[in-house]
């Protein structure tokens, strides 16, 4: 297939781009986040409201209660992160302490931080992938939504293998730079990073609005890789976004570059 000589950057994604989910390691690292935030609010001042509740229920409440409220601001403003310490003192509020302020936010943040390691796992072919593109000269790099970023964060990703090929600091990360794709924003602050412009980057990526349309509006080559499930259906007729090209695993980029 061929491909416009001039792109010389590749961007992505990384939840189903190249990771997926860890069902049952998600799961079990969810629970134990949950009973850590149970205990966060319990220990707190005024905690002692939540003596008699199963903590894991109660983080879950939390985590449940956090999520609606984040959800609403996305809503409002899709391309922001919202502020994530401030819906955490609001679901706390909402369980009943009145004393929760940003600083028992905060703590209840990274309680229920799920850690990547544990609940992702590459694809068989990303990093094979990565090592073949950077062998051929090509600049690689990362937008992504993300809630969590940080130093957890690039210790999750060296854990994975991935900063052989990525630089930290050349990475889009919504939860550092409180943008979110398809803002154009975070794309621009990756090419700037990365010393590239436009036109000679492609974007790849699950999400037709937020990577194929965000890359678009800048003039990125969007390329979309579609979960299995997407695949089977008509999902991809409700945006009205077409990608400039689709591949269905990471390996067909080799194919393309």
């Amino acid at each position: 297939m061929p491909i416009k000589p001039h792109i010389r950057c590749l961007l992505f994604d990384l939840g189903s781009t190249l990771w997926t989910r860890q069902e049952e390691g998600m799961r079990l690292a969810k629970e134990e986040t949950y009973r850590v935030a149970g205990l966060t609010l319990r220990r707190s001042p005024g905690g002692e409201i939540f003596a008699s509740q199963d903590m894991q229920t109660l983080g879950s409440m939390l985590h449940k209660l956090c999520e609606k409220w984040i959800s609403k601001e996305k809503q409002q403003q899709p391309e922001y992160e919202p502020d994530f310490v401030q819906a955490m003192v609001q679901a706390s509020r909402q369980l009943g302490l009145s004393e929760a302020d940003r600083d028992l936010g905060q703590k209840l943040f990274e309680a229920l931080r799920v850690r990547i390691p544990v609940s992702r796992v590459l694809y068989p072919d990303t990093l094979s992938t990565l090592q073949t593109l950077r062998q051929r000269g090509y600049t690689l790099g990362i937008v992504t939504n993300r809630n969590y970023g940080g130093q957890p964060f690039y210790e999750d990703l060296r854990h994975m293998g991935l900063l052989e090929y990525f630089e930290y600091q050349h990475m889009a990360i919504s939860a550092d730079l409180g943008i979110r794709k398809p803002h154009p924003a975070i794309f621009k602050y990756a090419l700037e990073h990365l010393s590239v412009l436009p036109e000679e980057a492609a974007m790849v990526g699950d999400n037709l609005q937020a990577d194929v349309g965000g890359a678009r509006q800048l003039n990125i080559l969007g390329i979309w890789k579609p979960k299995p499930a997407v695949r089977k259906t008509s999902s991809r007729e409700q945006v009205d976004i077409v990608p400039d090209l689709t591949i269905e695993d990471l390996k067909d980029l080799l194919e393309i570059f």
